[in-house]
């Protein structure tokens, strides 16, 4: 990129200020840390949470003990994983927590290159609904919140209600008689949202579901997991150009957290001990609702798991094939992309070489 002489005048004055001053300035370019993404306030991705933490492992962070340098890309988080995928492509993210929708969708569509690397969680998310509303069908005609087309979330709506005999429509697109309409809000806003009247239902991911049903504005239609039991949902990705100039980093980062799923999963089991009690207070830090309740309740639904399995690949085959049959990607993409098949696809799109490798440093405690 060029830059004009005086704007590089003016960009030198200030790093020397900042110098002098003892503050660093880091850009893109000269951040060597690896630069972490994730979803706004998502609880099916705290084991990234857990990983950097300073209070859980003694002194130091997962990250920390593996000898990672890390940093959140987007300290506040990601509206969706299409945004995630997007700030991928950018060169903004180089491991991100995001759905493996979003993933499949970016890299057919847009082709952004990414592998699937590791798994962070099955379930978790929700459709709720305003009084008055008992079953898919009274869904007809009105509008429901989600998180955008990029979504786990979103596919899930557009799969009920497609399979209900109507149509998904985002809103002001087209009316019609046997339509349900759609509006793009990220979950965190979805509560408001029901409450002024914006919308009459909302899809998204945990805590903002039990949020909205803990304090009575909306009730529970159906939990992913009862529509599609043991589902996967969020995975952890990588930028494949970073990957392959740094398989040592990205094998330690899987390995931090393997550890912290493990971490998670023995926590949940215990909701008296203390370790729990940190992972509540995390929760709502993170996720900005401080209702223990509500917290409770969403860690309840979600499944921590870090295995990539053939039922996983199975539910990506079957989340690709979703896409296709609804017209979101396009059936010549998969060839246009080079691969011979969806099952293809998938098969390259995963790459299990670094939880592998990280399954091997933990078995046999390398840092």
């Amino acid at each position: 990129m060029n830059i004009s002489k005086p704007l590089a005048i003016g960009v030198a004055a200030v790093v020397i200020i900042a110098a002098v001053a003892g503050i660093i300035i880091l850009t893109h370019d000269d951040d060597d840390r690896v630069k972490i993404g994730y979803l706004t306030g998502d609880l099916h991705q705290i084991s990234h949470l857990v990983m950097m933490d300073k209070s859980l492992f003694g002194d130091e962070s997962l990250l920390e003990k593996y000898e990672v340098d890390a940093v959140s890309a987007n300290p506040g988080g990601y509206a969706n994983g299409g945004a995630v995928m997007d700030a991928i492509a950018a060169g903004s993210v180089d491991i991100a927590w995001l759905g493996a929708p979003p993933v499949i969708q970016k890299h057919l569509n847009a082709g952004t290159d990414v592998k699937i690397i590791a798994v962070a969680n099955s379930e978790g998310s929700s459709i709720v609904v305003k009084d008055g509303i008992d079953s898919v069908e009274d869904l007809r005609g009105k509008t429901v919140a989600t998180p955008g087309p990029a979504s786990i979330q979103h596919l899930l709506f557009m799969e009920v209600i497609e399979n209900a005999g109507m149509k998904t429509v985002q809103k002001g697109a087209e009316t019609g008689p046997n339509i349900v309409y759609w509006k793009q809000l990220p979950p965190v806003n979805q509560k408001a949202a029901l409450e002024k009247g914006d919308v009459d239902a909302a899809v998204g991911w945990e805590p903002y579901g039990s949020a909205a049903i803990t304090d009575g504005t909306a009730k529970i239609l159906e939990w992913s997991g009862e529509v599609w039991p043991d589902h996967p949902c969020c995975v952890v990705a990588v930028r494949t150009s970073y990957a392959e100039a740094n398989p040592d980093i990205v094998a330690k980062v899987i390995k931090a957290h393997i550890d912290a799923t493990e971490w998670i999963e023995e926590t949940v089991e215990d909701k008296n001990s203390e370790n729990y009690t940190k992972l509540v207070d995390m929760s709502k830090t993170f996720s900005g609702i401080n209702d223990e309740k509500v917290i409770d309740s969403a860690l309840s639904k979600i499944k921590y798991k870090y295995q990539i399995d053939e039922a996983f690949r199975t539910s990506l085959d079957g989340f690709t094939e979703s896409y296709i049959d609804l017209d979101v990607i396009k059936s010549n993409r998969i060839s246009e992309r080079g691969y011979s098949s969806v099952k293809d696809f998938v098969d390259k799109i995963i790459d299990t070489s670094y939880l592998e490798r990280a399954e091997e440093m933990v078995e046999n405690n390398i840092a």
